[in-house]
């Protein structure tokens, strides 16, 4: 099974609207979920550029999360972390996908995390590919995994 992640991302066009369905799915080695979150279209850029860090420290990953007050916990709905797996420049990338709609008590219904590795190379990729998506060239950016 291949591994990877993959951004799409809807804005309807309205210039006073700064938000847009970000549509989410990764493939883990034993796992894989489609998620979802409304997102404005800055974060989603702010995140991509965030990607051109090197090296990526342990104590200081590439991190990005979506969802609902207090934005932690349970209340995430997309999470995505990118740090070092080793030393030989392999990174690790964590995604926590949950369901959109809760079940009345704060709790998703349905929820993924996984993790798999990639490399500088194909994390730049993922990098130019979101910014290509928002700037409304390409229909999605993805990230390879290994």
């Amino acid at each position: 099974m291949s591994t990877g992640l993959s951004f799409r991302y809807q804005h309807d066009g309205d210039p006073n609207d700064d938000f847009g369905w970000l549509a989410v799915e990764v493939k883990g080695e034993q796992f894989s979920g489609k998620g979802g979150f409304w997102v404005q279209w800055q974060d989603v850029r702010e995140f991509g550029e965030k990607l051109a860090t090197y090296p990526i420290l342990q104590d200081a990953p590439v991190e990005a999360s979506w969802g609902f007050e207090p934005w932690e916990g349970d209340s995430l709905v997309v999470s995505v972390s990118v740090a070092p797996a080793d030393t030989r420049g392999n990174l690790l990338v964590q995604v926590w996908l949950r369901d959109y709609f809760e079940n009345g008590e704060g709790k998703p219904l349905n929820c993924v995390r996984t993790t798999f590795k990639t490399n500088y190379p194909d994390l730049e990729n993922f990098r130019q590919g979101i910014a290509t998506l928002m700037d409304g060239k390409a229909d999605e950016a993805n990230l390879v995994g290994q």
